[in-house]
């Protein structure tokens, strides 16, 4: 029997790299699936609907919330961010690994709904260059620029509540670290699928002491 797959979720301070990160995971992995959330946020300048975000109005998004259409949610800077079931759970089921770009509100929202993920903050190397990668979008106000950082601080206070940490500063170095971490986590036992009856035989055993 084909295991489902697993959900790798990745946040990040706005600014640290996070979407740059995936990318480059989506050339490295193909069979990677990634889920698009929702959002009702404009798309920015190098934004794709559907590829990036499914990018909806406030009133849809409030029509799906009421409907039970997320599994988790949140409203970030004025704006809604979702991530819908029918994103993830078809993949899940054919056996494929799905990642999720998540806020830090979205992961909480989900471990409070015990839901089964292995989780991955990605920092910064400094709070300093944190505000250099946001001023070098080109894409904020000041004031927003301001916002993002002070929030920034909270998020990363909240680092350790994910199961692996990693700091980008080479996009390529986060990307293969990752990589290790969905390698990792393949390999742990409650995965393992033995490759003929006789291991299958003895490993039944075991489970039964």
């Amino acid at each position: 029997m084909q295991p489902n797959g697993i959900t790798f979720i990745i946040s990040a301070p706005s600014g640290t790299g996070k979407t740059s990160v995936c990318k480059t995971l989506k050339q490295k992995l193909p069979k990677l699936k990634f889920s698009v959330s929702h959002t009702t946020r404009e798309p920015r300048n190098n934004e794709t609907n559907g590829i990036d975000y499914h990018f909806i109005s406030k009133n849809n998004f409030e029509e799906k919330i009421k409907h039970d259409k997320f599994i988790e949610w949140a409203k970030v800077y004025q704006h809604y961010y979702g991530t819908a079931f029918e994103s993830i759970d078809s993949h899940k089921k054919n056996g494929d690994d799905v990642l999720i770009e998540l806020d830090v509100q979205g992961a909480s929202s989900l471990r409070k709904l015990n839901y089964k993920a292995v989780f991955i903050f990605i920092l910064p190397p400094s709070l300093k260059e944190l505000e250099i990668r946001l001023r070098n979008r080109n894409t904020e106000s000041e004031s927003v620029i301001r916002d993002r950082l002070e929030s920034s601080k909270n998020e990363v206070q909240q680092c350790k509540s994910y199961d692996y940490i990693l700091t980008n500063i080479n996009i390529e170095e986060t990307s293969e670290n990752i990589i290790s971490v969905i390698k990792a986590e393949h390999l742990r036992k409650e995965l393992y699928q033995p490759t003929s009856l006789d291991l299958k035989s003895l490993t039944d055993q075991m489970e039964n002491h």
